[in-house]
Order: C-alpha cells, then structure tokens, then sequence
C-alpha cells in the first residue's frame, strides 16, 4: 500500500462500501473526483494512491484501522460513524492534533440550516413569546441508533440557544429511506414545524466531497459540519 500522497490532492478515500459509501463513489465519478482507496468488509483495503483525503463511512469495528491509516500518512479525515464509543471520541480527538478532522454527525447542508433556523427561532422567542418546542426524527427500520445524533444535535442546539431543554425527542423506525427530522415550536392556538427531509443517499454524499474538499487545505484541529458551512457559506457570500 502506497506509503503518501501522490497528485494534485483532489482525490479521496473511501471506507465503508454501503450506502453512504456507494453514493459517495458516485458523487465523486459526477464531479470528477478520484477515488484512490476503498475499504471494505469483504474487499479490504485497496489502493493506488494516498488520497487527499479518507472519508469513513464504515462501522465502529473500523475505526482503529482508519486512524492508524491517517495518522501514520498524515491524511485529513472526514468521520461519518455516529454511534463510536467514548473511547473512540477521544482517539479521534488525538488524531485532530496532527491532521484536519471533520466529525461528521449529519452531512446535509439543508441540515446546516435547520440548526441556523432553531438558533434564529431561539433569539427570538423569550419572555412572553416562549414556546414549547419538541425533536421527532423518523428513519427506516434497521436503524440501530435511537434518537439519532442529527435529533440529539437538534436538542442541544435548541438547548444552548435558547437556555431551555427541548419538551421531547420523539424516535419512528418506519417508512422510506433516508431520514426526516422535524422541530417544533408550539404556543397556545399556533406551532411552526420546521422539517428536513432526506430522500437520496447522494445528499450525504454531497455533504462528504464538501467536507472533504474543505478538510484538504485545513490545519490540524477537529470541527463539525457547522464549521465546514459556516466556512463554505462565508466564502461564497463575499
């Protein structure tokens, strides 16, 4: 296996081939972004090249592999597994002290808006203006993880905004592919329901080339998905 980076650095890396993983070999084939490594269950890992960037789509059983891999190549990462250990937080948090680690909870920009709206919501309703507020996320069955971290995000933000704990986190395992989380904010006669929904995997995968694009040029440091569009975001609007 190739020992560092070779290129112009617009490559990247995939481990994990399920869902998230084959969109993103998609998404890079529609962009034009070459994949250099893939890892997975049943193919281990291949590849042709350092890439750019390693993009983790897999399990928490990997996890000890995908950090050996970019600490010993200095290659940035973008973490996409939501459910690791405590351990694993802290391995990852190590590992952003030598290279760019994006700790990818949801990879949705519509996402990245919805925690800008509860924010906004939050500032703008104290006092008498006060609302109960609630977190309902819906995914398909087979979905181990309940509530989800993109529900627990919502929750937290709306926490640390507004100063109050959000009334209830409802959890649905039914229904279509991907995902659909909602908040809302109920007051006597009146709620506004601000919903995300997610139809295609490509929306994650989209996500994933930002974030890995971003991650190439970044220092050493571990971020979340808020700081990779709060950084896209500024730089598009100036």
């Amino acid at each position: 296996m190739p020992d560092s980076a070779t290129g112009d650095g617009r490559t990247i890396g995939i481990v994990g081939l399920g869902r998230l993983g084959t969109a993103l070999q998609g998404a890079c084939r529609a962009e034009g972004t070459r994949v250099t490594l893939t890892a997975s269950r049943r193919g281990g890992w291949q590849a042709d090249a350092v890439p750019g960037v390693l993009v983790d789509a897999s399990a928490p059983e990997a996890h000890p592999d995908v950090l050996d891999y970019c600490a010993t190549r200095r290659v940035p990462l973008v973490a996409c597994v939501s459910n690791l250990t405590d351990t694993q937080w802290k391995a990852l948090e190590e590992l952003a002290e030598v290279v760019p680690v994006v700790r990818a909870t949801n990879l949705s920009f519509a996402h990245y808006l919805q925690l800008r709206i509860a924010e906004l919501t939050a500032a703008l309703t104290a006092g008498r203006f006060g609302a109960t507020t609630t977190v309902r996320e819906r995914h398909p069955l087979g979905k181990a993880h309940r509530p989800s971290a993109t529900a627990l995000a919502l929750a937290d933000t709306w926490a640390a905004a507004s100063g109050h704990a959000v009334a209830d986190i409802a959890d649905e395992r039914a229904g279509l592919a991907v995902s659909e989380h909602e908040v809302t904010h109920t007051w006597d006669g009146e709620a506004l329901h601000v919903r995300h929904h997610v139809a295609s995997w490509t929306v994650p995968a989209r996500g994933a080339l930002a974030a890995a694009d971003w991650a190439r040029t970044a220092p050493p440091g571990l971020v979340t998905m808020r700081t990779v569009y709060d950084d896209l975001t500024a730089r598009s609007t100036t």
